[in-house]
C-alpha cells in the first residue's frame, strides 16, 4: 500500500497510522528514515554509538508520544529537527562533559556525487570539481546546502532545523552559492543544475 503512494502522501499516511498505534506503520517509518537520520547525525558528531542512541531515542519518543503527536506535512523535516535538537541537548550527558555541544561543532560531510544520472550528464572533471568546492565550504554553509539539496528541505524548514531565522538561512545559502560561483570555471547554470540533480538523486 505504501509503495503505491507518492512521497508526501505516504509520509502523511504513515504519520496518521502511527498516531493510531499502527505498529507496522511505525516499523515502516523506522525502515524509511533510520539511515537518513543516522547519515545526518554522524555529520554533526562523529561518534557512531552516540548517534545511533540519539536516533533510537527519536523513534522511541514518537511511539511513546503517539497519542499527543501533532500533524505534520513533512515527516523527514520533523525527524531531522528532532534528531539535531537531541544530539545537541544530550551531548554533555553522554560524554560526561560540563559544556554542551555548541557552534564549535564540525559538520563532517563528504559530498560524494555518485548517481548514474549525474555521471551520464557531466564529465568526471566537473564532478571532481564540484565535490572539491562543496567540501571546502564552512560548516554552517555545508549543513545548509546538505539540507537544501540532499534532504530537499525548504528555507523555512532549514531555519527550524538549525534554530535560526529565515534570513540567516538565505544568507548561508547565498554565500555558499556565491563562493561556488566564484570558483566554478564553467557556466554557473551547469553548477546549479548539478546541485538540483543532487536534490533529486541522492
Amino acid at each position: 500500500m505504501f509503495k503505491e503512494l507518492p512521497g508526501d502522501s505516504k509520509e502523511k499516511l504513515l504519520w496518521a497510522q502511527i498516531k493510531n498505534s499502527d505498529e507496522k506503520a511505525y516499523e515502516e517509518l523506522i525502515r524509511q528514515f533510520y539511515q537518513i537520520l543516522y547519515n545526518y547525525g554522524i555529520r554533526l558528531v562523529n561518534d557512531e554509538d552516540y548517534v545511533k542512541d540519539c536516533v533510537q531515542d527519536v523513534f522511541m519518543e514518537i511511539w511513546v508520544r503517539r497519542f499527543t503527536l501533532g500533524d505534520t506535512d513533512f515527516v523527514k523535516y520533523y525527524l531531522l529537527k528532532s534528531l539535531r535538537r537531541r544530539i545537541f541537548r544530550e551531548y554533555n550527558k553522554w560524554f560526561s562533559l560540563s559544556s554542551e555541544l555548541d557552534e564549535d561543532y564540525n559538520f563532517e560531510v563528504d559530498f560524494s556525487i555518485e548517481t548514474e544520472l549525474i555521471k551520464q550528464q557531466t564529465s568526471e572533471e566537473q564532478i571532481q570539481k564540484i565535490e572539491q568546492l562543496l567540501n571546502k565550504l564552512p560548516k554552517r554553509q555545508k549543513e545548509a546546502i546538505y539540507l537544501k539539496f540532499y534532504q530537499d528541505l525548504s528555507n523555512e524548514q532549514i531555519a527550524e532545523v538549525l534554530g535560526v531565522n529565515r534570513q540567516s538561512v538565505y544568507n548561508l545559502l547565498y554565500e555558499a552559492l556565491r563562493k561556488l560561483r566564484n570558483e566554478w570555471t564553467n557556466d554557473f547554470v551547469s553548477l546549479y543544475a548539478l546541485l538540483m540533480l543532487l536534490k533529486y538523486n541522492h
